[in-house]
């Protein structure tokens, strides 16, 4: 019988080409895990009216955005070797979200791209036909 339950120990490595020598690894999320992200994304309210309606709009987008990108880094992430100093004594804890904060832009949009990739299964499909 075919398996059809999620690997949670299944990981792909990335070697960071803005991070030299950096990687993560990750695993992909779970069908449970990602309708929680979709929730989490989906549940944005959008309102009609009044006069910061663009700004209100704008604002809950980046927090909803931020989280979204938190729980992908908290659930797909399980190993990397990013350092906040070159001793490298101080392991980035990329389940926080104040250590994300902290990133080199470009290396923690690699990071988001990577794991979108990961988990998008759409691509995949297009792949094999």
């Amino acid at each position: 019988m075919p398996k059809a339950s999620a690997s949670l120990t299944e990981t792909e490595r990335h070697e960071l080409k803005t991070c030299p020598g950096g990687y993560v690894v990750a695993r992909r999320l779970s069908y449970g895990e990602k309708l929680t992200r979709r929730a989490m994304v989906s549940s944005m309210k959008i309102e009609s009216g009044g006069k910061n309606k663009k700004k209100d709009f704008a604002g809950e987008m980046n927090l909803v955005n931020e989280q979204a990108t938190l729980f992908d880094f908290q659930k797909c992430i399980v190993d990397h070797n990013l350092f906040k100093d070159d001793e490298e004594t101080d392991k980035f804890n990329l389940a926080r979200l104040d250590d994300i904060r902290q990133l080199d832009p470009r290396i923690g949009e690699e990071i988001d791209d990577f794991l979108s990739e990961l988990n998008n299964f759409e691509d995949d499909d297009e792949e094999g036909n």
